[in-house]
Order: structure tokens, then C-alpha cells, then sequence
């Protein structure tokens, strides 16, 4: 917290998030400010709030008594669980929502208890997925003159970053396991973090032909540098390892090859291992601390940091732009304001404003799409004729995004989970794929029935539920063709290839404008467009790595660990729905297209603007402290009795600690005056967390949450089980049932947005190529025989194989 002469501590979360708003203090227990708040209410479009469900109903200013003052109105809940179900009213904090969502649990070291990831939290995921939420809802009252609820579950949104691991048991795979941020190789760990010099990096030496030439230049690297055995460079170390698996070799060299590399990197620094890494393409970044991102070129050259003024004179750096490219000019917020201080004018605003009858748009997104005139494109096909729709259905009836189109080139998890919100929205996305290169994603484990396979990924069925799956091959000029009238046709086109993937097709934005003038392109990479960092290629856990996600997560006596995978993948998404969204409707008011830069880094830092601010203002080291609490305490996760299972528990203030010592048999402790603050009882945190894992260990994980939750003391089981197993996600439907074309139907995750009114619908997880003729004949509007030519000449991205 920011001390400011004169006023209560100023959070730095407030400071970090709060620039640019307005404050008005009203009592809505006084007569005169009730009317004034439903007057702010009969004027605004959207009314977001995160108070304990129920704390509006109670007061008479629940939805159904807002919306008869502006039926437009959009109301967005965000909560730790829900508005209802069997866990809407638990005792809440960061640490108890991140236990619930499943991501804990596979964060840490197995020999230890799971950690919280720290520097962000659960909300800031639920804030992100509120935006985005608010703007679908905001889309569809647009249209039909009509406002809903929105709801966002904080635990549901931290369940992103379990990359779906949940299902592992469920679809036939065993329970994934704390590794230490790393992976296994035929029981040989090889780490993402490796100590430098002068701190970490992460690196990624991954053992498998789409990864192997980065492994090839790092080996070559150690031997001119001769820090390496020959044998190890020249070997073959995927038939290695296929011959470690066959039992007709040993792991040895696998570990001399670990060792090598380890000792390799700690004589370096993390200055010198990066300028190699650019040099020589490698998958190596920095682990960044907060001094390294404040200082780092890459975000100096894109203008990310904004020099703001946020208490008593001082000023921090403070992130200027989410991504890159938004319709709006670009200008700094104003200061976070103090509490009140717009009250007089804002109220004084409201007595001379006509009253604002509501808009109702009744076209589709087509429809109002600006009217710019399309100039000729290069495609020998004529122009697209309008699409009379797919036999199968290819948007949810009704749809809030029904209308809107979206030509698709995402690949993996962080840019296909954007588009999958919209798809299951109701926007028609057409997913560009190629049966010849195969989208990671679909790959990736867990796999229903515990086999791999192009349509048994839950990741793939989950993030992609609702889209059409197309294959061309963009390589092909004739594929190029048919994407020219696909672009033609869409309101959008999103990639997340490399940034000089797409003008090597002929698919770059300034190609792509020339075709349609008024287009929306979002482009989504690492580190964005242009930059001295932007031709590196690497993955999620990469971008938590060099954006300071990793340095905070970990145990104090062992390196960080980072939050558990490609965690970048699970931030940056959101960013991306709100960005489109948003130039969508800037779009439909101005008829302007736009082009969105995104870097999934500085979208992703978001999220950790307030420990920057923190950083900054009060030199607070956001570094590994465990479970431990900067405020809280006791604070921690303790073991539960069974194999590997823990309970979450925090302590927020005396009343807490005092239903807390009740329970555990400590009822001295309560009146002992040493132990009535936080410091006082961190004093004697060996005694006490003793106390508390002698009570828990004694108890399963869920009868432990339940007895602590019914003294009011915040808990919740470390969840790694299915999804069904949880009863406040079975109430949310976090899991439902959709079919997929010549396979089982498939069980998926749904998106993490809730509009009441007008649901979510996924209706179906796309076969790899599945509506490829069905797009072509009925939304481009060729000839039976114009796909036929296009196929006979390879055009359509080979043959998808259904397994």
C-alpha cells in the first residue's frame, strides 16, 4: 500500500488499474444518493461489480430492480465462485481461489507443498475475462435493445492455467504431478529454469523432430566453446531416447547431457545467453526480474511504459497500451483518482443531461460494417457470394456475436482460446488448418481414452469447440486465392504465426488491406511486430519467463519455478476478445478497420501491473516466498490425510484467527495479545503452522475445507480431481458434452464467460478439415468443380487422417 498525506493507504492494485476513472462517493442507504445512483444507472451502459453474492439483492439494487430503471443495462458480476451454487458464499481469498482452480496443484516442486503463483492473482484472470464478457453482452444489446447479467467466476477464469490437466484421470491418463517446472525424459528431468551466472533463464531443450534443429545449435554452440563431450553432440537423441524406452539402452547420457548443459549455462550470464540465443536461434530467454522488465529494450522500443503520477508527486512506470494498434490515440490516462473527488460533477452532470433513449441495432454485424469500397484483390475467384449458412448449425441460435465473421489463422493454445470465446458466442469462425502440418494443439495431452491422435486432444476440442475447420495450404497460390475471398468475407482475420510468416504468404495486413480497406487484423505473437526480440521464436513458457511471471513463484532456497506450463497462453487471450470486440464496434461507429499488434508479453504484464507498482513506490522484491502472504497470516497450504493432498488456508484478520484457534484446539492463542496482529503470530510461524498441519493431516482435503469454511476461516481442498468431482463446477457446467464428426462425443471445457440471458453454446468440436467443401460451396459460393481443381492441385492441405 502507497501512504498518501491526508488519506487512508492507497492500494497499489487501485493505483495500478484505477487511471483514467471517476469517483463518486454516494451512501445508498441515504435517500438522496439512492436516486442518484439509479440516475448513474438509467445513464450508463454497463455496471460492473465484485461485491459477495447477494450484497446487491439485499439492498434492493439487484439486476431485475436495475434493469427495470435501463433495461439496456449490462450488469458484471465477479466473484470468487459464482453468484450461486454450493460455494457462492465460501470465505475467499487469492490463495483459496487459486487452490480451487485446479492450477495449484501441478505448481511446485513434488517433494513439497503446491504453490500459489505468485505476483498474480486469480482476480486479475477474472477482471481480464470480465472485459471481454462485458463487450460480447455490450455487442448483443447493440442489436436487440436488451441488457443482461454477466457472470465471471475468478475460480473458473484461474482454471485457464491448468491447461485442462483436470481431465487427465477422467479421459483415461494418469494424474499430472508437481515436476519442478520441468518435463521427464525416460525419468531424466529436463528443467524450463536454469541458473545463470547472475540469476536464470528458462531453455527449452525438447527432444523431438519439431524442436530438434534448436538443440542442434545449442550443442553445436558447447562444442565450439568445447564445454561438451563430442559423443553427446553427434548423437542421434531422438533414437536415443527411443532406444532408452525399448530397454536397449540406459539414461546415462541423457543425464551426462543435463549435466553438461547445467554447467554450461551457470558459467554465463543471462546478458550473454541471451545475445547468443538471438544470434544463434535458441529457445532461451532471461528469467526476468521486475528491474529487468522496467529496463528491457524490447519494451522500450514498442513505448510500453508510460511515466504516471500516482500519489503524493511520485511517479512509476506504468504499462501505456495493452496492444498495439487500437483505434483510440494514444494518450495517458488520467491519475487514479481520489476517493470522491469527481462527486460534485458528476452530479451536477447528471441534472443537465437529457435523458438518453436506448439504442437498438437491429442489423447484423455484416450489415453495419462499414461501406468503404472494396478494391480488387489478386484471387482469380469471384467475388464471395453471401453465405446462406453450413447444413450443420455454425452459431449458437441467437447468438450475442451471431452475424459476425472471423477468418482464423491462430495456432496452438494462446490465440485459438480468443477465438474459440467467440466462436462459442456465436460468431462464425473459420479455422485455416493443414492436414500436412498438424496444429500442435491437436496433439497435445490429455487425450481422450489416454491415446493420442489428431481428433483426441481435450485442449484442442476445448479452446476450438464451435469453429469450422478448413484445410488449405497458404504455400499453394491457389490456396492463397481462396483465402483472398475468405478475407473478403470475414469481419476479421487473426494469426498468431511469426511475424514474417504471413508476409512470406502474401497474408500480411498491407496485402490483406488492400483487399478489404475496412478489415480488422489481429496479430498475435511473443513479442509482437517489430522489435530487437521479435524474431525469436519460443513458447508460453518463454514469455513467462522474460515477462517476470517465473522469478516470483518458488521456494526461497531452490531456483523459481513459475506458474506450471505455457502460462503466457492462459493470460494473453483475454487481452485479445476485448482488443477485437472493441475495434469491432469502433468500427461499426466509424466504418475504420484497424490493425491490433499484439504482444502476448506486454498484454500478459497486465496482469502484474500492480506488484510493478509495488515494486516501484515501496521496493517491494516480488521474489520466491513460498505460499507466504506479504499481509496474511497464517497463510499457507498444509497437508491433508491421503497421498499428495493438501488444504489451502488464510487467516485475514482476528476474527478469522480466532475461529481458526477454536477449531485446531488452540483456544489460548485467541487471548494471547502477542499473536492479535499479523507480524506478531509470523513471529512464531514454526508453532503455529505446526498446529495447523497436526489438525489437517488428520483430514481428508474436503472435509478439512469444510469444517474450516463453517467457522468462516478461508480453505479450500487443493483441487486435482475431475471437474464432476467439484461441486461448484458441476453447478457452473464447467464441463459439458458436445458432439465431434466420426467420433465420440467429446467433453469439453466451456468458456469462462457467463451471460445469463444469451449463453454460451459450443454445439461441436471441429474434424481436421471437416467443413472444408461445405465453406467453399456455401459461403464462398464455388462450383462443385472449382474444389475439385482446387484439390487435384493440392490446394486444400492434404488429406486429413481422422485418428
Amino acid at each position: 500500500h502507497v501512504e498518501v498525506p491526508g488519506q487512508r493507504p492507497r492500494s497499489s492494485t487501485w493505483l495500478a488499474y484505477g487511471r483514467g476513472s471517476r469517483s463518486v462517493a454516494l451512501d445508498l442507504d441515504d435517500e438522496a444518493d439512492r436516486a442518484h445512483f439509479f440516475e448513474l444507472v438509467e445513464g450508463s451502459d454497463a455496471l460492473i461489480e465484485s461485491a459477495d453474492p447477494g450484497t446487491w439483492e439485499r439492498r434492493g439494487l439487484g439486476y431485475e430492480q436495475l434493469s427495470a430503471v435501463n433495461p439496456a443495462l449490462v450488469m458484471v458480476s465477479i466473484t470468487a465462485f459464482g453468484s450461486s451454487g454450493p460455494k457462492a458464499a465460501y470465505a475467499a481469498t487469492d490463495l483459496i481461489v487459486q487452490a480451487a482452480s485446479g492450477a495449484m496443484d501441478i505448481c511446485g516442486h513434488k517433494e513439497r507443498a503446491p504453490l500459489r503463483t505468485a505476483a498474480i492473482t486469480a482476480w486479475a484472470h477474472a477482471g481480464a475475462e470480465a472485459a471481454g464478457g462485458a463487450l460480447i453482452a455490450l455487442a448483443e444489446a447493440q442489436r436487440s435493445g436488451r441488457g443482461q447479467r454477466v457472470e465471471v467466476s475468478a475460480q473458473r477464469a484461474k482454471n485457464l492455467t491448468a491447461f485442462f490437466t483436470l481431465q487427465n484421470e477422467v479421459v483415461g491418463q494418469r494424474r499430472l504431478r508437481r515436476d519442478g517446472s520441468g518435463f521427464q525424459v525416460q525419468g531424466v528431468t529436463f528443467p524450463f529454469v536454469w541458473e545463470a551466472a547472475d540469476g536464470f533463464v528458462s531453455l527449452t531443450v525438447a527432444i523431438d523432430p519439431v524442436n530438434k534443429a534448436f538443440l542442434d545449435r545449442l550443442l553445436s554452440w558447447m562444442r565450439e566453446e568445447d564445454a561438451i563431450d563430442p559423443d553427446l553432440v553427434d548423437r542421434d537423441w531422438i533414437a536415443h531416447v527411443r532406444a532408452v524406452r525399448t530397454g536397449a539402452s540406459t539414461n546415462a547420457d541423457l543425464q551426462r547431457l543435463v549435466g553438461s548443459i547445467s554447467a554450461f549455462i551457470a558459467d554465463r550470464t543471462k546478458g550473454d545467453l541471451l545475445a547468443a540465443a538471438l544470434d544463434r536461434r535458441l529457445l532461451l530467454v532471461p528469467v526476468a526480474t521486475m528491474d529487468d522488465i522496467l529496463t528491457s529494450p524490447q519494451l522500450a522500443e514498442r513505448n510500453y511504459w508510460s511515466d504516471a503520477e500516482v500519489a503524493d508527486g511520485q511517479k512509476v512506470r506504468l504499462p501505456a497500451h495493452l496492444v498495439l494498434g487500437a483505434p483510440q490515440q494514444r494518450q495517458n490516462p488520467a491519475a487514479t483518482p481520489a476517493v470522491g473527488q469527481d462527486t460534485d460533477d458528476v452530479l451536477l452532470e447528471l441534472q443537465s443531461r437529457p435523458r438518453r433513449p436506448v439504442a437498438v441495432q437491429t442489423q447484423s454485424f455484416d450489415q453495419v460494417a462499414a461501406s468503404a469500397a472494396q478494391a480488387p484483390g489478386p484471387a482469380a475467384a469471384p467475388a464471395p457470394a453471401q453465405a446462406s449458412g453450413p447444413a450443420t448449425r455454425t452459431t449458437s441460435a441467437g447468438g450475442p456475436l451471431e452475424g459476425l465473421k472471423v477468418l482464423d489463422f491462430m495456432w496452438v493454445m494462446a490465440g485459438p482460446t480468443s477465438t474459440g470465446v467467440l466462436a462459442q458466442y456465436g460468431a462464425t469462425v473459420v479455422r485455416i488448418e493443414n492436414a500436412a502440418r498438424i496444429d500442435t494443439v491437436r496433439l497435445l495431452a490429455p487425450n481422450y481414452d489416454g491415446k493420442p491422435g489428431r481428433e483426441r486432444s481435450v485442449a484442442f476440442g476445448s479452446i476450438n469447440a464451435g469453429k469450422l475447420s478448413v484445410t488449405l495450404d497458404p504455400n499453394s497460390r491457389e490456396a492463397r486465392e481462396v483465402i483472398y475471398d475468405l478475407v473478403r468475407w470475414a469481419d476479421a482475420v487473426t494469426e498468431s504465426f511469426s511475424p514474417k510468416a504471413m508476409k512470406a504468404w502474401g497474408l500480411d495486413h498491407q496485402t490483406l488491406r488492400k483487399i478489404k480497406p475496412d478489415l480488422i487484423m489481429l496479430s498475435s505473437c511473443l513479442f509482437g511486430q517489430n522489435g530487437p526480440y521479435s524474431v525469436m521464436a519460443g513458447y508460453g513458457t518463454m514469455g513467462a519467463a522474460i515477462g517476470g511471471m517465473v522469478q516470483p513463484t518458488g521456494w526461497p532456497d531452490l531456483p523459481p519455478v513459475g506458474p506450471y506450463g505455457a502460462y503466457t497462453d492462459a493470460c494473453s487471450p483475454r487481452i485479445s476478445v476485448a482488443a477485437l470486440l472493441a475495434a469491432i464496434d469502433h468500427r461499426r461507429r466509424t466504418g475504420q478497420g484497424a490493425y491490433l499488434d499484439q504482444s502476448q508479453i506486454e498484454a500478459s504484464l497486465h496482469y502484474m501491473t500492480p506488484a510493478i507498482v509495488d515494486h516501484q513506490l515501496n521496493g517491494i522484491r516480488w521474489d520466491r516466498m513460498g505460499n507466504d502472504d506479504l499481509e496474511l497470516f497464517p497463510h499457507g497450504v498444509f497437508p491433508a490425510a491421503g497421498e499428495d493432498e493438501w488444504v489451502a488456508v488464510a487467516v485475514r484478520d482476528n476474527d478469522d484467527w480466532h475461529a481458526l484457534c477454536g477449531l485446531i484446539g488452540q483456544p489460548a492463542w485467541a487471548a494471547d495479545p502477542s499473536l492479535a496482529t499479523g507480524e506478531g503470530r509470523r513471529a512464531r510461524r514454526a508453532e503455529i503452522d505446526d498446529a495447523i498441519a497436526a489438525w489437517t493431516s488428520k483430514r481428508p482435503p474436503s472435509e478439512a475445507e469444510r469444517q474450516l469454511q463453517a467457522v468462516g476461516v478461508p480453505a479450500h481442498a487443493v483441487v486435482h480431481t475431475s471437474p464432476e468431482e467439484d461441486p461448484q463446477l458441476v453447478h457452473a457446467e464447467h464441463v459439458v458434452t458436445v458432439p465431434h464428426s466420426g467420433q465420440p462425443d467429446r467433453r469439453i471445457e466451456r468458456t469462462r464467460i457467463d451471460l445469463l440471458r444469451t449463453p454460451a453454446d459450443p454445439h461441436h468440436v471441429p474434424a481436421l478439415g471437416e467443413h472444408t467443401h461445405q465453406v467453399l460451396l456455401e459461403v464462398l459460393g464455388y462450383s462443385p468443380e472449382r474444389v475439385a481443381q482446387l484439390r487435384s492441385c493440392g490446394a486444400l492441405g492434404g488429406e486429413p487422417n481422422r485418428s
